[in-house]
């Protein structure tokens, strides 16, 4: 199902990503947990 040879951030970016469609029909939960995505597949790539 996943490729675990990821680097751990985007691991990490994945699971935020799947905990937010988790939360798909809780708006607060579902935007947080995808900027949250979002933002550490970002810092991923700055460091």
């Amino acid at each position: 199902m996943f490729d675990w040879s990821l680097d751990p951030r985007s691991q990490l970016a994945i699971l935020c990503l799947l905990t937010a469609f988790v939360f798909w029909n809780n708006d607060a939960l579902f935007f947080l947990f995808a900027i949250l995505a979002v933002c550490t597949k970002v810092l991923a790539r700055s460091f």
